[in-house]
């Protein structure tokens, strides 16, 4: 059976057509039985209008799993029941027994590095709640489902300690973003405490770098000449961590490079880029 993949880690052209491809396949104008498989990250939990017969998911928050469950029989006024492969919408949750929490590492063995997502609570919470009423009733069962999976009661003692540090590591999150607030009647550049725009930490998460591929001819990975667009078109985003153990080979610092110049760069096509020094990501 044909399958196709979406995730976050595209260049963004490349992004884009797995987009559209996905969206022809899945989308509201889809067939009634596309006969294709979708393997993708949590970006079809809200991003696409995407119309799933059948879902097979890992274990996940609850509400992150009410967000996907949301993809199931989403457009039935284009596709009936009557149209589908399937009887009633079904949704496979990929789990371990709930019960069975008996270490730290108690879902690693069904979701692998997945497990690192989210926190070991809140899976273990969702699975309880999920294993004992056996389906998603949408809209009259979501509230006490969401309230049940984040409730405050007392978890398997194995899984104390994954609590508390992610318990302290939300607060550190919190107490970050207080730190990097701009302050409203300050404005950008008085009220963000000396960052540069570069560099200004507006999301949570561990540092990356913004890479633009090129061809081996020299063109952006996008295609065409080089410009603003391609660019951007172009684009990667890689884990710093990562990229730093990479034994690339030493480059000349940067020197910055005249507005003029990189203008006249970009006019150009690209055709001689090699010349121009542009600042480091």
């Amino acid at each position: 059976m044909a399958a196709d993949l979406l995730h976050a880690r595209f260049a963004l052209t490349d992004r884009k057509r797995h987009e559209a491809a996905v969206l022809a396949a899945f989308g509201k104008d889809r067939a009634a039985r596309p006969g294709r498989v979708l393997v993708a990250t949590q970006v079809v939990e809200s991003s696409l209008d995407l119309d799933f017969d059948v879902m097979v998911s890992d274990l996940a928050p609850m509400a992150a799993l009410i967000q996907r469950a949301g993809r199931l029989w989403r457009h039935m006024q284009e596709r009936p029941a009557g149209d589908r492969p399937v009887p009633a919408p079904v949704l496979h949750v990929v789990s371990p027994e709930p019960g069975e929490a008996v270490a730290p590492d108690w879902a690693a063995a069904e979701l692998g590095q997945g497990v690192h997502v989210y926190p070991r609570d809140a899976l273990w919470r969702t699975a309880r709640k999920l294993f004992a009423a056996g389906e998603i009733r949408a809209p009259e069962g979501l509230r006490d489902l969401i309230e049940a999976a984040h409730a405050d009661d007392p978890l398997p003692s194995a899984l104390e300690a994954a609590a508390l540090r992610a318990a302290g590591a939300a607060q550190a999150q919190k107490a970050h973003g207080a730190q990097n607030v701009v302050g409203w009647d300050q404005g950008y550049r008085l009220g963000a405490g000396g960052a540069g725009d570069a560099e200004y930490p507006t999301r949570l998460g561990q540092p990356t770098r913004t890479l633009v591929l090129m061809r081996p001819d020299g063109a952006p990975w996008a295609g065409g000449g080089w410009s603003v667009d391609s660019c951007q078109l172009s684009e990667v985003s890689a884990s710093k961590a990562r990229l730093d153990r990479l034994p690339l080979p030493a480059a000349p610092r940067p020197r910055p490079a005249r507005l003029a110049d990189r203008d006249a760069q970009l006019r150009d096509g690209g055709r001689g880029w090699r010349n121009l020094s542009w600042p480091r990501l």
